[in-house]
């Protein structure tokens, strides 16, 4: 059987009876037991370890309507110890401007990207939306890819759909990142006081992606994309309360499981810590599978996880990355294995690792995850 077949005779539920192994490397990890240095040494030795790789396809980005310029520029004001980069949108409907804290380690040269990430997220030194009347001019800034840049990506993901083909393992488009996106350009502690101080203006933020993750969804159907996943580690407990996660957040993530099953798509939703109080919510909102969460440093445990989702939603979590494989020693990884093969044993289950592998942990300790997993599906 193909490593993708496993991977999705599991994500359907349809076996239980042998447990897939599929975890992932962190791109700064490197060793000496593995050539980790392109896709195709690192798809090989995905499977000579006998773990089921994901290879991860690119998605086009939203783009700026066309009558919005854009003007960058530092400057160094007097109590703040490092330069700060400014991107202005002079848009049809007003002026948005973002800045950022240019660190030694911002990664973007004289730019700020759009959409940003977590390093914007914690760079923010002026948010790009300071009030409601900001929000609606962020249309201009969100507009759905073009028929050209859509080409262009096709072609950029070619390769990785030859890899694919040839040893037969799952791609991966991600489609939408959730409260993540707004936080990128707003930062984490903006966006929760948003939250409270502007409840109209943040729900919009936290719909603002749905046209175009609607059409990444058709997208990836046309490249030919095996599975979605939607991104949810921001929108859990960690920053919002329960009743804001069903004012803003489950309607939408049950439109847009909706609408990737119209097209024959199975889509997963990443969790990581902060998920507990919402465990019966995520288990009616339809995803195929559920991913990531932190049995080790969160208050929920593998066991609350199963009693959760047993016969209902596929599991994809069981090892706690910092915890386990950055321990000192290979038996708290051991045991973990062992407890979360029991524990998942009688429900669709992958058996994953919450974060990605990471250079400065000990490799023995994934060689240690990976040997006792097989001792145990002998």
């Amino acid at each position: 059987m193909k490593s993708k077949d496993k991977l999705l005779q599991a994500i359907k539920g349809e076996s239980i009876g042998k447990i897939p192994l599929s975890i992932y490397f962190n791109k700064n990890l490197r060793t000496p037991n593995y050539d980790l240095t392109t896709l195709e040494q690192t798809v090989k030795a995905y499977l000579s370890l006998g773990c089921e790789p994901v290879i991860d396809v690119l998605m086009p980005q939203p783009e700026l309507h066309p009558d919005v310029k854009v003007k960058i520029y530092e400057e160094f004001p007097k109590n703040e110890k490092y330069p700060i980069i400014y991107k202005e949108y002079h848009t049809p409907a007003g002026l948005l401007r973002q800045g950022e804290r240019k660190t030694p380690d911002w990664p973007f040269g004289r730019d700020i990207p759009h959409p940003g990430n977590d390093q914007t997220a914690s760079n923010i030194y002026e948010p790009l939306i300071k009030d409601d009347k900001d929000v609606d001019k962020l249309s201009f800034l969100w507009q759905k890819p073009s028929s050209e840049q859509i080409e262009q990506v096709r072609k950029k993901n070619e390769e990785k759909f030859v890899i694919a083909n040839k040893y037969g393992v799952l791609t991966r488009a991600t489609v939408g990142q959730g409260l993540a996106t707004p936080m990128s350009f707003i930062g984490a502690q903006n966006l929760v006081y948003f939250s409270y101080d502007e409840k109209e203006a943040f729900h919009k933020l936290a719909l603002m992606e749905k046209d175009v993750v609607f059409e990444r969804i058709k997208i990836a159907k046309d490249y030919g994309v095996d599975l979605l996943k939607r991104f949810g580690g921001y929108e859990q407990t960690n920053f919002f309360t329960p009743t804001q996660y069903d004012d803003h957040v489950v309607d939408y993530l049950k439109e847009t499981v909706k609408e990737a099953h119209k097209y024959d798509l199975p889509i997963y939703y990443r969790v990581v810590t902060g998920m507990k109080p919402l465990l019966s919510r995520i288990t009616s909102l339809g995803f195929d599978i559920v991913e990531g969460f932190e049995p080790e440093l969160s208050d929920c445990s593998n066991q609350d996880i199963h009693d959760a989702f047993k016969d209902k939603t596929c599991v994809w979590t069981g090892v706690s990355s910092p915890i386990c494989l950055g321990h000192s020693d290979d038996k708290k990884v051991r045991q973990a294995v062992r407890e979360c093969m029991e524990i998942f044993s009688d429900t669709p289950f992958i058996l994953g690792v919450t974060n990605s592998i990471r250079n400065h942990w000990s490799f023995d300790n994934t060689l240690a995850l990976v040997d006792e997993y097989k001792k145990l599906i002998r």
